[in-house]
């Protein structure tokens, strides 16, 4: 008899849940929708994070990239040669680097060169940025050969006039008739694109890549605008320089190291730091709050639904009274009574939350489609919205299975 008690309680309790299914249906929607919605948040919040991770992750964890930047004009040093002519220099410089070798032996340390100069395509004007890299730079990030090949030792040494474009500006230079063995002028130099690559690097994927010594020969590091009359003459050393760690533990304190530098030798803001490893933390920050906020307002459906059960039971407890007056005068204990209406509303609460699992992980495509940004539903996440929702079914169950638990049998049999 022990053993049979249990299951005789549950198929009791499945037989009134059965009878009312009406009820039953809509007492449980509260918590299907609830579950559904904590399916749906979970899912959007680890698919933007896993995307976050990959594209930050593909800048290189263990890099510290500086890009040089130019400051508002009245802010940068200038030697003027006469009225109408001035130099501006900014930016990283040969000596920066010297120092950033010398105080990073362990380091990687690659130097670009910026080319400050138009690019156009089949005579159209083309907006891209210009970079002259050595071979070594593409194995500090994540990169991949799209078409064609990258850019050799042998292409600097010899001083090859060829270029590596992005896949975003490949998509450009095609529809203006320029294809993979086509080429490309920068200034009033001919380039060839012998490659096209997808390289996660920083300032966007609109970005041309020709060898480092024919950019430092052919364009130098001065640049020339003339406006008004007036001559200016512009010159930036370097570029950008990526230096890159042996471990990611050692990021934080080489980039302390590289700020006193810079705070040292710049006294104007003309050079940018972005530590990928510092962002994704904050990135990941974000993240984390932007889930918790997501699914405490999901959880409010839950509250929501509890609270519809709590009122649902409350009334079946009300209907039944002479049930438990009899049930009570035939033998049943208080803690039968208890168990009985918790298996209920336990019922309710699950299959509410099963189905709401079922909804909630349908409706995650389309909330992909929706918001732009692949939704990842997780083994966890089910788990979680299962476990809630008998918990819910507990708490929320409790107070009425208590109330009936409590009655007096006389005067449940005399309730009319």
């Amino acid at each position: 008899m022990d053993i049979l008690w249990p299951v005789e309680l549950v198929s009791d309790g499945l037989r009134n849940l059965w009878r009312h299914k009406l009820r039953t249906v809509l007492t449980m929607l509260g918590v299907l929708c609830g579950v559904a919605a904590v399916i749906t948040m979970l899912a959007i919040g680890e698919g933007a994070q896993r995307t976050v991770l990959r594209e930050i992750s593909a800048l290189g964890l263990q890099n510290i990239i500086l890009n040089s930047v130019q400051p508002p004009s009245t802010s940068v040093e200038s030697s003027s040669g006469g009225h109408r002519a001035s130099l501006f220099r900014y930016g990283l410089t040969e000596k920066d680097v010297a120092l950033i070798r010398g105080a990073c032996p362990t380091a990687r340390v690659s130097v670009a060169h910026q080319v400050k100069d138009k690019v156009h395509a089949r005579g159209e004007r083309v907006d891209a940025r210009v970079l002259g890299v050595d071979p070594g730079y593409f194995g500090l990030f994540s990169t991949r050969v799209v078409r064609g090949r990258l850019l050799t030792p042998l292409d600097d040494s010899r001083r090859h006039q060829v270029v590596l474009v992005t896949q975003g500006l490949d998509a450009d230079l095609r529809r203006s008739g320029v294809v993979d063995d086509g080429f490309i002028r920068i200034g009033w130099q001919h380039f060839k694109v012998v490659g096209v690559v997808d390289l996660a690097v920083p300032d966007g994927d609109r970005i041309i890549f020709m060898p480092y010594h024919v950019a430092r020969a052919r364009y130098g590091t001065t640049t020339v605008q003339r406006e008004a009359g007036s001559i200016e003459f512009t010159r930036t050393d370097v570029g950008q320089v990526v230096v890159q760690v042996a471990d990611e533990n050692e990021v934080p304190g080489t980039a302390r190291v590289i700020q006193r530098i810079l705070d040292t030798h710049h006294r104007v803001y003309d050079v940018t730091m972005s530590v990928p490893l510092d962002l994704l933390r904050s990135k990941q920050r974000t993240q984390r709050i932007l889930s918790l906020v997501l699914v405490s307002i999901a959880a409010i459906s839950l509250l929501v639904g509890g609270i519809g059960i709590m009122n649902i039971m409350l009334a079946i407890v009300t209907e039944r009274i002479p049930e438990i007056g009899l049930r009570r005068a035939l033998g049943a204990r208080r803690r039968d009574i208890l168990v009985q209406f918790l298996i209920e509303t336990v019922t309710l609460s699950t299959v509410g939350g099963a189905l709401g699992c079922l909804v909630g992980t349908a409706a995650v495509p389309i909330a992909s489609h929706w918001l732009e940004w692949q939704g990842v539903v997780t083994a966890q996440s089910i788990l979680l919205s299962l476990v809630v929702s008998w918990i819910v079914g507990v708490v929320f169950g409790l107070a009425p299975a208590a109330r009936a638990a409590r009655m007096d049998p006389v005067t449940a049999l005399r309730h009319e």
